[in-house]
């Protein structure tokens, strides 16, 4: 469990690359979300496209480092990469063994999606406070 909040830390501080992302993207389409607005989209719309955004990339990440760090178990217990010391002798086995739990794989995916889904919510969160409530009024001024 040490080891699951140590690297769930490390995972709060990489969702930032997420959050970073996420708001290039939001500043990206801005030309974008004006289109939409005009044909009809509300601001509802708007925000789920870009949480729908966010959480398809914590997805694929947390999928394909859930199916990484499986293949690297896998590799460790048939080959042993990660040796126990430069003198092995005194040890029954070499490497460092590995069992994998299917609960362990489930609680970090449950993590990186829930991390993901907050991070993905902050950008998103942001754009309605300063972009579309800024662009909903300049509509309504523009009537």
């Amino acid at each position: 469990w040490a080891i699951f909040i140590i690297l769930s830390f490390i995972l709060v501080i990489a969702v930032f690359n997420v959050v970073g992302s996420l708001s290039m993207l939001i500043l990206d389409k801005r030309k974008d979300i004006a289109v939409l607005f005009s044909m009809g989209a509300n601001e509802k719309l708007i925000k789920r496209i870009f949480l729908v955004e966010g959480l398809l990339i914590s997805f694929s990440g947390a999928v394909l480092g859930l199916f990484l760090g499986y293949m690297l178990c896998i590799l460790q217990l048939k080959y042993g990469f990660i040796k126990l010391g430069p003198d092995t002798s005194a040890f029954i086995i070499p490497y460092y063994p590995i069992k994998l739990y299917f609960a362990d794989f489930v609680a970090v995916f449950t993590m990186v999606f829930f991390i993901g889904m907050v991070a993905a919510w902050f950008p998103v969160k942001q754009i309605a406070d300063k972009y579309l409530k800024h662009r909903l009024s300049d509509n309504l001024k523009s009537q």
